[in-house]
């Protein structure tokens, strides 16, 4: 990929987004980078009456340099877990040129802050967005910690750890993988969707391989139990095993999936298994809470009716 364009979506003259912004170019001098400052494209507040009269300059000749780029690579910072209203102003009006302004090109997002999140509940939110005005997500990284990470002086990352996370996300951006990045929602409920339909080797796909398990209670378990920690993909595989040779599924919904912040996402629903030693059905709503990590469960915990399945698995003698 050539001729890249990296900015910050900040207006703050010492923006930190900024600094992690250059660093990425200063760090792949290889790639044709170009970095512009979007405070010099700055316009007034968007409004129809303003748009009616005429679309600013700024935003023309901005419009034209999106035009003639290949990526992008976005710093955003965030403010009370939202873009800034600077970045969303600036969008407003590429959007009224056109909505798709990032016309099917490649898109890194990035993000931090003095806070230990490094401001990543709002790159959720503009993950979802960037699809709807014409970007393809490719990868995000969020950087805790700033002044903790990051020398500004060698403006480099000083994290070996979140070093090799930065480089993964541009490695995955310049690719040639045409593929968009699952949201954390997309990663759910293609879990869902394999699990539903049978799938058990492509639901294993979905999970981390270091990811951990909370079935109904965090507590150590025997192979066979069903409730407890599993750990490992291949400890998922396990706990897939003790679903079918216990439970016949006779109906599995999914009511709800949202996303919240720390790659959280929720779900609820409702199931009714027959319990295979009995003979009776359990039925029950269920809550599940996973966080997603490269595009895959790292933390999974499901919660169900447990008095429920206690009495559905009990034996009537007569």
């Amino acid at each position: 990929m050539k001729n890249i364009l990296a900015f910050s979506g900040s207006n703050n003259p010492d923006s930190i987004n900024e600094k992690l912004v250059q660093s990425v170019i200063s760090k792949y001098p290889e790639y044709d980078i170009r970095f512009i400052d979007l405070k010099k494209f700055d316009a007034p507040i968007y409004s129809q009456e303003i748009q009616s009269n005429a679309i600013p300059d700024s935003i023309l000749e901005l419009y034209k340099i999106f035009q003639e780029s290949e990526g992008f690579i976005i710093a955003s910072p965030e403010h009370n877990g939202l873009p800034s209203a600077f970045l969303k102003n600036t969008i407003d009006w590429l959007s009224v040129i056109t909505q798709k302004f990032f016309d099917n090109k490649p898109v890194l997002l990035l993000s931090t802050s003095p806070g230990a999140t490094g401001a990543r509940t709002h790159l959720g939110l503009l993950a979802k967005l960037v699809p709807l005005w014409g970007g393809k997500l490719k990868a995000t990284y969020s950087l805790g910690s700033f002044e903790s990470n990051f020398d500004v002086n060698t403006k480099r990352i000083t994290n070996d750890i979140e070093f090799k996370k930065l480089d993964k996300a541009f490695n995955v951006f310049i690719s040639n993988d045409t593929k968009a990045m699952k949201t954390n929602k997309e990663v759910v409920e293609s879990y869902f969707n394999a699990f539903t339909s049978g799938n058990l080797d492509e639901v294993l796909t979905v999970f981390h391989p270091n990811t951990y398990i909370v079935s109904v209670k965090e507590e150590e378990r025997s192979t066979e139990q069903l409730h407890g920690i599993y750990r490992t993909r291949e400890e998922a595989k396990q706990f897939l095993k003790n679903i079918v040779s216990l439970f016949e599924t006779k109906e599995f919904t999914v009511d709800t999936v949202v996303e919240a912040e720390g790659n959280l996402v929720i779900a609820k629903g409702k199931f009714s298994h027959l319990v295979k030693s009995s003979g009776k059905l359990f039925n029950s709503n269920w809550v599940q809470l996973c966080v997603i990590e490269d595009e895959m469960i790292k933390e999974y915990r499901f919660y169900e009716d447990s008095a429920a399945l206690i009495e559905a698995s009990s034996i009537q003698l007569v």
